[in-house]
């Protein structure tokens, strides 16, 4: 049985590879980083050999993702799939995992395993970017990148994101190449499910509002096809 991430990345990854998946533009900062097809595949190889070698994660399991937009949280998305496991977005009495923010961490329960994800533009581990890691939590960056760029999934769950199955979040609607912007999306993991379910790329753009005249000129620069 394929995973979730074998559902989308394989067809993708047949058709060309080196396409962009997703493109994150902050403005703030400001910086614009863009990860093709294969780059963010070797991400999510990498979160899920973490998640499943390390942490433990089986096929079937309930991992949490709080993250916020940026282009790592694709790669997770992607490698809590790979691992078989089944994303959710809210509290979940019975994950086994949660994957989120420093600025997120006291959402959620001390007694789950947790990985905090950098936000850094670069993708560099919270360590070497200033932020402070607490004792017991894992930096996602710094320990996934012992990880192989390829994995071989064990099995894979029925469901891909909160109780939905990955050929239920496809929308032909979503296939193109879809503008996320806004200065918070509480709902960018689902998001991102869905326009990768449905064979899309994602432009996130944050550091400015979703009407802001340089959203506008990003997505006419990265000819994207609808807004989300």
């Amino acid at each position: 049985m394929n995973t979730a991430a074998d559902t989308v990345l394989q067809p993708l990854l047949s058709a060309d590879p080196g396409a962009p998946l997703v493109t994150h533009y902050d403005l703030e900062a400001p910086s614009r980083i863009e990860l093709s097809v294969v780059s963010t595949a070797n991400w999510a190889a990498k979160i899920a050999g973490l998640l499943r070698d390390e942490v433990g994660v089986a096929p079937g399991e309930v991992v949490v993702c709080d993250l916020p937009a940026h282009w790592l949280t694709a790669g997770v998305l992607l490698g809590v799939w790979w691992a078989g496991a089944e994303v959710r977005t809210g509290a979940a009495d019975d994950a086994v995992a949660v994957v989120t923010t420093s600025e997120r961490l006291d959402r959620h329960p001390t007694d789950v395993e947790t990985l905090l994800m950098t936000t850094d533009p670069m993708g560099r581990p919270l360590a070497a970017a200033g932020v402070d890691v607490p004792p017991g939590v894992t930096d996602l960056a710094e320990a996934c990148r012992i990880h192989p760029d390829a994995f071989v999934p064990s099995g894979a769950g029925g469901q891909a994101l909160d109780g939905l199955g990955v050929h239920q979040l496809a929308d032909p609607a979503l296939s193109g190449r879809a503008m996320i912007a806004g200065l918070e999306r509480a709902d960018i993991v689902g998001v991102l499910a869905r326009v990768f379910a449905s064979g899309g790329s994602a432009v996130l753009v944050t550091g400015a509002e979703a009407d802001a005249p340089q959203v506008a000129d990003v997505a006419t620069t990265e000819r994207t096809t609808l807004s989300l």
